[in-house]
């Protein structure tokens, strides 16, 4: 038996008229007989009977239809099932994620890629930037988020977007009446910073932009993490600047402003980074659609 053997009965049998099927299939009507004859032979029984006038299915045929059916679309499905494979359409993409970043616009992309491809499944592996850097180069991640850069040779990194900082503050701090606030003005505050385990971070970032302003910040406490920070600031305990994106974490006393440098706002970059000799296609159509919706390249 073969393949376009089984499609031309299925036809064949669908249209009980040798000439239909045969105008349907944009073939001759010859070949067409000769391959269900063909079929008939290879399974020992006749699956048609056939008058000048009129086809039938015989019982054997009806059989065969019922059984057949199935039996194509499954092959037809592993057919098309394969063409994704070898697209890159089917399997799996690790992502390492620091948890402030579930507060932004990445699931509105893992949401989007889900949508144009979801044969691929996306594994969200929650830890800090530097385990995240440390899986990268042990291949057990494809692609990392993170808000500041360790340099590695092996690395890549893209730029998706500059996101704005805003001063998180209790509601009793006096600054929440303005708003926006300048950085200068946050120089007699207490800061509370988060540099976690990597060896650069968002609080180098914030520091640097501080000098740049004329002071050096008063850090009284650090925490592991961006939300964590904002946290300790609802309680009094200091200032800190956080993502825009987190204020979404909802604390009730947290109230945050705008934070400008001179007349701009002071922003911290998204990066997605990735193995430099990583090659397999679910990570490439992953990260066409991060530079189509972030608009990077």
């Amino acid at each position: 038996m073969k393949l376009k053997q089984l499609e031309t009965f299925v036809v064949v049998a669908e249209e009980l008229h040798f000439g239909r099927a045969a105008r349907r299939l944009n073939r001759t009507q010859p070949p067409i007989s000769r391959q269900i004859h063909q079929l008939e032979t290879s399974l020992g029984v006749e699956l048609f009977t056939r008058s000048t006038q009129h086809v039938a299915l015989t019982a054997a045929g009806r059989v065969f239809l019922k059984e057949i059916r199935p039996a194509l679309a499954g092959i037809q499905q592993a057919s098309q099932a394969a063409l994704r494979a070898a697209r890159g359409h089917i399997g799996s993409i690790t992502i390492g994620v620091t948890p402030s970043l579930m507060f932004g616009s990445l699931p509105q992309l893992f949401s989007a890629f889900k949508t144009q491809y979801p044969d691929i499944t996306l594994h969200l592996h929650l830890a800090s930037k530097a385990d995240q850097l440390k899986d990268l180069k042990e291949n057990k991640l494809h692609i990392a988020f993170v808000r500041s850069l360790s340099h590695e040779h092996e690395l890549i990194h893209e730029t998706l977007l500059e996101e704005a900082l805003v001063v998180a503050m209790a509601r009793s701090n006096p600054l929440t009446a303005r708003a926006q606030i300048q950085l200068a003005d946050l120089q007699n505050e207490n800061f509370i910073l988060y540099r976690g385990q990597a060896k650069t971070s968002v609080a180098d970032q914030i520091i640097a932009a501080c000098h740049q302003t004329g002071f050096s910040p008063r850090i009284i406490q650090e925490t592991d993490d961006m939300q964590s920070a904002a946290a300790l600031a609802a309680l009094n305990t200091g200032i800190t600047l956080i993502a825009s994106s987190l204020q979404k974490i909802g604390l009730a006393d947290l109230v945050c402003k705008p934070v400008l440098m001179d007349t701009s706002p002071l922003t911290i970059p998204l990066y997605m980074v990735y193995p430099r000799y990583n090659n397999e296609q679910e990570l490439t159509l992953f990260l066409e659609l991060a530079r189509q919706n972030y608009q990077t390249s």
